[in-house]
């Protein structure tokens, strides 16, 4: 009996420092553009050990006004699909694109926007319509020319993607397949979404962990020295 507390306690500990390790990634990533929290929901096991799941937090960040015409925020549901250099999609909500010397648009860490999205390289302006379409106009006294279209990425649950680093993310059997949104949500040039990290909950879950590990180590410690009185009694 004496052993399984211990057990209990030791494996509660454990768990808690998995969910303290989600906290400082989330606490980390504060700055960081279009970053999706995590969260663990613990749930207790039929054996009294703590356990849990981890989920992502998909809730839109707040825009961003950056007023640079390759900044791209999305409001509403979707993400960003993006080439890269293996060839191999990836998916993103980080708007913050750059463009290479051939004229192609490409995210900051040189992923292709979408297949291939190119302007003409000494374009006078860029705009990105709410819809994803791309327009440029090479001369001032010109209209503007379409040269592409920025399509969005829906899946039947967010909240399973996984995090491939880099912040981009994969699908997986619990997200589902990437579907092309039938109604695109808007695009706005000339902000970024913000992390999502809410720094006042993640330091409540700090306050809270810290208070369940040193309730762990005191049941511990309690049970060591019942164990310990109870061999001295044999002695």
């Amino acid at each position: 009996m004496l052993h399984h507390i211990m057990h209990l306690a030791a494996d509660s500990a454990n768990k808690q420092f998995e969910i303290l390790d989600r906290i400082s990634h989330n606490v980390a990533n504060v700055n960081t553009t279009g970053y999706k929290a995590k969260r663990f929901e613990q749930y207790l096991r039929v054996d009294g050990a703590i356990d849990g799941v981890e989920r992502r937090d998909i809730a839109q960040g707040a825009l961003m006004i950056t007023r640079r015409d390759l900044d791209m925020g999305i409001e509403g549901d979707g993400y960003f699909m993006v080439t890269q250099p293996d060839g191999t999609v990836a998916y993103t909500r980080d708007g913050s694109m750059m463009k290479t010397h051939d004229g192609y648009l490409v995210t900051a860490r040189g992923d292709l926007l979408g297949n291939g999205i190119q302007v003409p390289t000494n374009y006078k302006k860029l705009a990105v319509m709410p819809d994803g379409v791309v327009k440029v106009k090479v001369h001032e006294n010109e209209e503007f020319q379409i040269v592409g279209r920025i399509r969005l990425a829906t899946f039947p649950n967010a909240e399973g993607l996984k995090a491939i680093g880099d912040n981009k993310l994969v699908p997986t059997h619990q997200s589902g397949q990437p579907q092309l949104m039938a109604h695109q949500s808007e695009l706005r040039q000339g902000y970024l979404e913000r992390s999502n990290v809410n720094l006042h909950h993640q330091i409540d879950q700090i306050l809270r962990l810290n208070a369940g590990v040193l309730s762990n180590m005191r049941i511990a410690k309690f049970t060591d020295d019942i164990y310990r009185q109870a061999v001295n009694l044999r002695q």
